[in-house]
């Protein structure tokens, strides 16, 4: 069942300086799709799909390396999406692209529309617009009543910056430093941060990819894009990860607030959670290198700053679920999200993480943790299971420690003992582990860290 467009529309144009660095437009067009009352076929033709085509104006030209496209729309009477959508694009109205389809985005839960589009890249100098809208999926006879498009052009990128990146040294008592890392100002976000941000105490790190492209001549206009849709199409505060890392290997600061802000990237249930983005699509292709080292690097800091095992696992109170402490998107929901190549490789991702950490402790002359003046353990590698942790303290302390296999199973946890001054103890369990890596959380009170120990 074919319609031509019955629709009321009016359109708004956005322009910006940022920070005085990128230029950049949105056009957000809001339809009122007018044909049926309530959005609803009429009786006898409940079953039929139900085809609208619209066409337009895009209204923005700020001469950046892409149009961003995203959409969302309301479906009366219907608990799930009920429409799909695809676009054709011209930049002279004669000649158009094929048609390309812009999927339902399964991330965008809790947004101020019933469905959203995962964020779609129109080429350079896109003009016009064809869409088409095919409703009814369902046979319910439900129509979709309004749809908002947005069309974004980040603006090409600027020929001087401000200094943007910011170098961050520890000082959680942990020496694993923070990788540098392009702030907001340096992604020209339009957005000052709001003091109305919720925080929250981290206990597991999300990863993500952005289903995006692999390639881009300038992912800060990709970062800049995502922050558009998921602001003005799906109506959240700001940009939903806590950070992102293009192929390339920089990190950008995503959501405003700073650490331990409470992001909107997992299943609607991102209370305890860290979640990192990496920007591109690792379905079927692996992460590059460059983006796994900044990853390591970082859930390494994360995880040595916040006491969190990044080979072990624990109840997760917002999703009700047991996760391990490093986990894929689809751990909490139905996704395809890291992408089936990311997902397969966080077993090697939480060893990495785990022995970064132990590299940072290494790199110095004991973990730097309030009250501990030295640290030694030996021998290492560990024969017939046996090996000693030698501690010297300023100040009496709780120790307890952990032994995990290298892919995280649990051997062993010691009882919880005060020690102070010098201390030698005998490290019990590691003759439950096989030959090859073990690794040994101690936690000092609130502080912890991490020995990679090999077992012959």
């Amino acid at each position: 069942m074919r319609h031509a467009l019955l629709l009321s529309t009016w359109m708004l144009l956005w322009m910006s300086a940022g920070f005085a660095q990128r230029k950049w437009e949105r056009s957000l067009q809001p339809f009122e799709i007018s044909a049926m009352p309530e959005g609803q076929i009429p009786s006898g033709a409940e079953r039929l799909a139900r085809e609208i085509t619209m066409a337009g104006r895009i209204g923005v030209a700020a001469g950046g390396p892409f149009i961003a496209f995203s959409a969302g729309w309301d479906e009366p009477g219907v608990a799930t999406a009920n429409s799909s959508l695809r676009i054709s694009t011209s930049s002279d109205s004669l000649t158009w692209t094929p048609w390309m389809e812009v999927p339902i985005d399964p991330h965008s839960l809790q947004t101020r529309w019933q469905a959203c589009t995962e964020l779609a890249f129109l080429p350079a100098g896109t003009r016009f617009y064809r869409l088409q809208v095919l409703s009814n999926q369902l046979g319910q006879g439900r129509l979709m009543k309004r749809i908002q498009l947005n069309f974004f052009d980040p603006g090409p990128r600027p020929t001087t910056t401000a200094p943007s990146t910011q170098e961050v040294t520890s000082t959680s008592g942990c020496p694993c430093d923070k990788p540098a890392v392009i702030t907001r100002a340096g992604w020209n976000c339009p957005q000052t941060n709001n003091p109305g941000y919720a925080f929250t105490t981290v206990t597991h790190l999300i990863v993500h990819h952005s289903a995006g492209s692999n390639t881009s001549s300038d992912w800060p206009a990709v970062v800049l894009s995502i922050w558009n849709s998921h602001v003005n199409t799906n109506g959240w505060a700001d940009i939903g990860y806590n950070y992102l890392i293009d192929p390339q290997g920089r990190l950008y600061e995503g959501r405003g607030g700073g650490d331990n802000v409470t992001g909107a990237h997992f299943c609607g249930t991102n209370g305890g959670t860290m979640g990192t983005c990496i920007l591109g699509t690792y379905t079927s292709t692996n992460m590059p290198d460059t983006a796994r080292k900044v990853l390591t690097r970082l859930l390494a800091w994360k995880a040595c700053g916040s006491s969190i095992n990044p080979i072990g696992n624990s109840w997760h109170a917002s999703s009700a679920r047991n996760l391990s402490h490093i986990s894929g998107h689809r751990d909490g929901c139905a996704t395809e999200c890291p992408g089936q190549r990311t997902y397969n490789e966080l077993p090697a991702l939480r060893t990495a993480v785990a022995d970064q950490i132990a590299a940072c402790n290494t790199t110095t002359s004991l973990p730097q943790i309030p009250g501990l003046q030295q640290f030694r353990f030996t021998p290492n590698p560990v024969r017939h299971g046996k090996a000693l942790a030698l501690f010297d303290l300023a100040m009496p302390k709780r120790l307890l420690y952990e032994v995990y296999t290298a892919d995280g199973r649990l051997l062993y946890t010691s009882p919880s003992r005060s020690i102070q001054g010098t201390t030698s103890i005998d490290i019990k369990g590691l003759d439950r582990s096989a030959k090859g890596s073990a690794y040994i959380v101690f936690r000092l009170d609130k502080s912890s860290f991490v020995q990679r120990v090999l077992v012959e």
